[in-house]
């Protein structure tokens, strides 16, 4: 994977690669899915066109720090898992919009109209874990409606 310095006049293509932000100020370009020792922080662009391209039924969390999340067009609904609760969006962002998801807090996204998503998020230290969907009335099990979503 080749990193490099982008040149001063140089156009980059956000939703092509990945901008590591590092110590000192400097950034580097990368292409995805990016190195594995990130940086600081990462941003990206993103198409989401669909919940499976915001990975909605993954909760993901960054013990350090806290996660930018900017509407750009579309959409989308942002989930908290420790929300009074966390079957109901604590926020639906529309364009223009952002929220800051603390450091810590289990969040997962889904996709109400597609659109651009950017993110300013520190990989290093990312956490996973997979959501459960629960059927809707009259549904085969696992084809559920992902607002639905349950921890494992």
């Amino acid at each position: 994977m080749t990193t490099r310095s982008p040149s001063p006049v140089e156009a980059l293509d956000l939703f092509g690669s990945l901008l590591q932000l590092q110590e000192g100020g400097a950034v580097d370009v990368t292409a995805r899915p990016g190195p594995r020792d990130p940086g600081l922080w990462t941003v990206g662009a993103f198409h989401a066109d669909s919940d499976r391209a915001v990975h909605a039924d993954v909760w993901e969390r960054h013990p350090e720090a806290d996660e930018v999340l900017c509407l750009l067009s579309g959409r989308m609904r942002v989930y908290l898992r420790d929300s009074e609760r966390p079957e109901e969006p604590v926020a639906v962002l529309t364009p223009g919009t952002c929220l800051v998801v603390p450091a810590g807090h289990w969040h997962r996204l889904s996709v109400e109209e597609p659109g651009d998503l950017l993110t300013i998020s520190p990989r290093a230290g990312s956490e996973h874990t997979r959501a459960t969907l629960a059927p809707a009335r009259g549904e085969e099990p696992g084809r559920g409606d992902l607002s639905r979503a349950e921890v494992e």
